[in-house]
C-alpha cells in the first residue's frame, strides 16, 4: 500500500513538471513610434508587440509589458538590474555584447531581442520560437515592416547605398535589361503574338516595376549570349563560374500541388553583369509573397480535372463506358460544388484576422466544419442513386453485349439516371441564387404525368435497398399537357420524397400521387401532390421549426438516420417562390404527409406548336449532309464524342485544339469554306471567347455560324458567349439533338453582308 502511494505521488510530482504552465516574463515596452505604441483606449500595436505576439504561438511565454514612460537606457538599466527580462530593439555593439545575450534576428535592420547573459533558458526559449516562424512563415518580417514602414520605408532599408547608385546609373543612362528562358513555352514565359506572357514573366515584371527597371523578352536562348535566365536551375550549362542564381522563387511549404511548377526555379544573372544588379534580384525574389506567386500560376494554369477516360473504355462496351464516364465525372464535379455551398456564406477573408482573432477563428472553422459534415452526409446518397444505376447498368451492359435488347435498355436507363444527376447539379448550383432572391423561373410545355413517372422511376433501386413499397399514382390528371417549372417542382419532390425514404423503416410503404383539382382562374387547374409515408413520424413541437436551417427532430438521431435539416427549408423557399403553398401533418410512430398545391396552366395548342417548333430543324438531315464543320476542342474525349455524332451526321468536320488554331485555319480556308464552328470555351493558348473575336474582326462583313459548347451553364455564361460575338450557347453535357437542330436553324439564317 504505501509502495502505491509512493509510486502515485512521483507521478503526479512527474506530471506537474513536465506539463508546468508558461513562465511569465516582464517585457520592456518603452514608447517608440512604430514599434512600441498604446492608443488613448489602452490598446497596445506596433511591431514590437505583433512580433511578440507571433513569438507566443510557439515559446511558453506569458507577457507583462512595463516601462511605456521610460526611456531606452532605462530599458537597459532595469533589465541589468532584473526589473524586466527582456526588450527590443537593439543593434549589436561591443558594449552591450559584454553585459548581454543577443537573440536571432527580429528585424531587417537587423534588430535583436536581448536578455540578461545568465538567462540562458529565456534565450533559449526567445531563439525556439524564431527558427519556428523562420521555418514555417519565412516572410513573416517582410509582412510587419511592411505593415508599419509601407514599402517605400522597405525599400529604403532592404537596398544598399551601392545598389541604389547603380539604380540611378541605370536609369540615368535608359538602359534595358534583357531576359529569355531555356524553355519558352507554356505557362512559364512565352509570345501570345506579339505580347509576351507567362508566369515567370509577370513575376519578374513585380520585381522590375518595384525597381524601376526596364526590359525586353528575348525568344532565343543561347548559352554563349549574356541574358538574364527567368528558368534557371543549379546545374545548368556554365554552373557557378558563369551564373550567379538568385533565391528560388518558392521558399515556403508547398500547400498545393501546382505550385511544383517553381520548384527549384531561380533567376540567373551572367557574372559579366554588375554584381549589384545580381544582388537586387536576389532582394526582388525574396519579396515575392507565396500568395503572389500562387495566383500568377493559378492565373495561367487554374485547376485541371484529371482524364480518367484511358481507365474506363473497355474494348467491348465503349458506348455504355462513355456515357459511365461522363457521368463520374459529373459527379465529381456535384460534390466539389457541394463544399463550395456549404462554405460559400463562411468563408470569408481571415489571412490577417487569424493573427488577432484568434478564438473567433477557430469558432468560425469549427461551425464551417460541422456544415460541411452534416451537407456531406444529407447528400451522399443522393449522389449516389444515379450514380449506383449508372455503374450497374454500364456492367450490365458489358456482361449482356450479344443481347441488343439488354444493351438498349441498360443504355436508355443511363441516359435517364444521367440526365437526373446533371439536373440534380443544376439545381445544387442554383441555391445559391435561392439565397439571394435571383432565381429565375423556367416554365415550359410537360406531360406532367409522364415527366412524374420518370421521376418516380429513378427512385425504385434506392427504395429497394431498405425494401420500401414504393406506389405513385396519376390516374386523376386530366390535363396531362401544363406549363410548368419542372426544375423547381422536381427540386420540392425530391427533398420530400427522399425525406420519406430516409426516414420509413425497413419493409415501410410511400406512397406519392396527384390529384388535379378545379380553378378559379380560367385555363388553369390546381394540383395537389401528396407524398404520404409510415415512417418515424414527427412531434408537434419539431412542425413549428421545420424549415428552420438544420433543424432536426431528436427521434430521428435515435434511429441513427443521417441528415443535414438542410432540405425543408430548401423546399419552403422554392414553394414561396413558386407561389405554391405546402401542408405537413405528421405524428410520431404513425408516419408523415406532405401536400404541395400549386397553380399550373393547362398548355394550349399555341404551347404545343412552339415546344414542338423547337426540335422541327432535326426533321431534315438532308440540309446537314456535306456541310462542312470546324470543331474546336482542347479535350481528346470531347472531341472524339462530337466527332461522332458530326459524322453519323454526314458532315465534312475539321478539328481545332484551341482557338489560335481555330483562327489560323479560319483565315487559311477563307470565309465560305466552313458552314458552321463549334466552339468549346475554356482553352488554353487562346479561349473560345478570344478566338470568335479575333474571326468576326477578320471578316465584319460575313457571317459564320458560331455555337459555343461549353461546360459553363450559367445564363450570364451564355450572355457572355453572346457578347463575345457567338450565335448560340449550349452548355455540357450536350444533347446531340439539341446541337444538331440549332446547327440546322443557324445554317438557314446564314447571311453573308456585303
Amino acid at each position: 500500500m504505501r509502495v502505491m502511494l509512493l509510486s502515485v505521488l512521483f507521478v503526479l510530482l512527474l506530471g506537474e513538471q513536465t506539463f508546468a504552465g508558461p513562465r511569465s516574463v516582464k517585457v520592456g515596452f518603452f514608447a517608440n513610434s512604430g514599434y512600441h505604441e498604446i492608443s488613448e483606449k489602452g490598446e497596445k500595436g506596433g511591431y514590437g508587440y505583433d512580433l511578440l505576439r507571433l513569438m507566443s504561438r510557439y515559446a511558453d511565454l506569458n507577457y507583462e509589458f512595463v516601462g511605456y514612460d521610460k526611456t531606452w537606457n532605462d530599458m537597459l538599466r532595469m533589465l541589468e538590474n532584473g526589473e524586466i527580462d527582456l526588450v527590443s530593439p537593439a543593434s549589436k555593439t561591443k558594449e552591450l555584447e559584454e553585459t548581454f545575450a543577443f537573440s536571432l534576428p527580429v528585424g531587417l535592420a537587423p534588430d535583436y531581442i536581448i536578455v540578461r547573459k545568465s538567462d540562458t533558458t529565456l534565450l533559449n526559449e526567445v531563439n525556439y520560437a524564431i527558427r519556428q516562424m523562420n521555418v514555417l512563415d519565412p516572410n513573416w518580417m517582410n509582412r510587419l515592416y511592411r505593415k508599419y514602414n509601407g514599402d517605400d520605408v522597405f525599400d529604403l532599408l532592404l537596398l544598399s547605398e551601392r545598389e541604389r547608385r547603380f539604380l540611378q546609373g541605370f536609369w540615368g543612362q535608359d538602359r534595358m535589361l534583357k531576359v529569355t528562358a531555356r524553355n519558352d513555352k507554356f505557362p512559364f514565359a512565352y509570345m501570345d503574338g506579339d505580347v509576351p506572357r507567362g508566369i515567370l514573366l509577370d513575376l519578374f515584371a513585380e520585381i522590375a516595376r518595384h525597381n524601376g527597371l526596364k526590359y525586353e523578352f528575348v525568344t532565343t536562348y543561347n548559352e554563349s549570349q549574356p541574358l538574364i535566365v527567368l528558368d534557371a536551375r543549379y546545374g545548368m550549362a556554365g554552373g557557378d563560374e558563369s551564373w550567379i542564381f538568385t533565391p528560388p522563387y518558392f521558399r515556403d511549404q508547398l500547400l498545393d500541388s501546382n505550385d511544383s511548377l517553381l520548384v527549384g526555379m531561380h533567376i540567373a544573372v551572367p557574372r559579366k553583369y554588375p554584381r549589384e544588379l545580381a544582388s537586387i534580384l536576389s532582394k526582388g525574389v525574396m519579396m515575392l509573397s507565396p500568395k503572389l506567386v500562387r495566383s500568377k500560376i493559378v492565373k495561367y494554369v487554374g485547376f485541371r480535372m484529371p482524364n480518367y477516360s484511358s481507365e474506363l473504355l473497355h474494348k467491348q462496351s465503349h458506348i455504355a463506358t462513355v456515357f459511365g464516364s461522363i457521368f463520374i465525372v459529373i459527379g465529381i464535379i456535384l460534390a466539389a460544388s457541394l463544399v463550395w455551398l456549404a462554405f460559400r456564406r463562411k468563408l470569408k477573408n481571415r489571412e490577417e484576422e487569424l493573427d488577432y482573432k484568434l478564438r473567433e477563428a477557430n469558432a468560425f472553422a469549427a461551425e464551417a466544419k460541422e456544415a460541411k459534415s452534416k451537407f456531406l452526409l444529407n447528400m451522399s446518397h443522393d449522389i449516389r442513386t444515379p450514380m449506383n444505376a449508372i455503374i450497374g447498368y454500364s456492367e450490365r451492359a458489358e456482361r449482356h453485349l450479344d443481347s441488343t435488347a439488354d444493351v438498349q435498355d441498360a443504355l436508355k436507363k443511363i441516359r435517364i439516371s444521367g440526365g437526373y444527376l446533371l439536373q440534380l447539379i443544376e439545381e445544387v448550383l442554383d441555391m445559391a441564387k435561392i439565397e439571394s432572391g435571383q432565381v429565375v423561373q423556367k416554365k415550359r410545355m410537360v406531360n406532367l404525368p409522364s415527366c412524374m413517372t420518370e421521376f418516380c422511376e429513378t427512385y425504385q433501386p434506392m427504395m429497394k435497398v431498405k425494401n420500401i413499397s414504393f406506389i405513385w399514382d396519376t390516374s386523376s390528371v386530366k390535363n396531362r399537357f401544363v406549363v410548368a417549372d419542372v426544375s423547381n417542382l422536381r427540386q420540392v419532390l425530391y427533398n420530400i420524397i427522399s425525406n420519406a425514404q430516409k426516414f420509413t423503416p425497413y419493409g415501410g410503404r410511400v406512397v406519392f400521387t396527384i390529384e388535379e383539382l378545379p380553378c378559379q382562374v380560367d385555363g388553369y387547374a390546381v394540383f395537389d401532390f401528396e407524398v404520404s409515408d409510415n415512417g418515424l413520424g414527427m412531434s408537434k413541437e419539431f412542425l413549428e421549426h421545420i424549415y428552420d436551417e438544420f433543424a432536426r427532430e431528436q427521434s430521428s438521431t435515435q434511429s441513427g438516420v443521417q441528415g443535414t435539416g438542410l432540405g425543408m427549408s430548401i423546399v419552403k423557399r422554392l414553394v414561396d417562390m413558386m407561389g405554391a403553398e405546402i401542408d405537413i401533418q405528421s405524428e410520431i410512430g404513425l408516419g408523415t404527409t406532405v401536400h404541395v398545391r400549386t397553380q399550373l396552366k393547362i398548355a394550349t395548342e399555341e404551347d404545343v406548336a412552339l415546344e414542338s417548333g423547337e426540335s422541327c430543324a432535326e426533321a431534315d438531315p438532308a440540309l446537314l449532309k456535306g456541310k462542312r464543320v470546324l470543331l474546336v476542342e482542347d479535350n481528346e474525349f470531347n472531341r472524339e464524342v462530337a466527332l461522332d455524332f458530326l459524322q453519323d451526321a454526314e458532315m465534312v468536320v475539321d478539328i481545332a485544339e484551341n482557338g489560335l488554331v481555330a483562327v489560323t485555319k479560319v483565315r487559311e480556308k477563307g470565309v465560305d469554306y466552313y458552314d458552321c464552328i463549334l466552339m468549346d470555351v475554356q482553352m488554353p493558348v487562346m479561349d473560345g471567347y478570344e478566338a470568335t473575336r479575333a474571326i468576326r474582326k477578320t471578316y465584319p462583313h460575313a457571317h459564320i455560324p458560331i455555337i459555343a459548347l461549353s461546360a459553363n451553364a450559367f445564363e450570364e455564361d451564355r450572355q457572355k458567349s453572346l457578347a463575345a460575338g457567338m450565335d448560340e450557347h449550349l452548355a455540357k453535357p450536350f444533347v446531340v439533338a439539341k446541337v444538331l437542330s440549332t446547327m440546322c436553324s443557324l445554317m438557314q439564317r446564314k447571311v453573308n453582308v456585303s
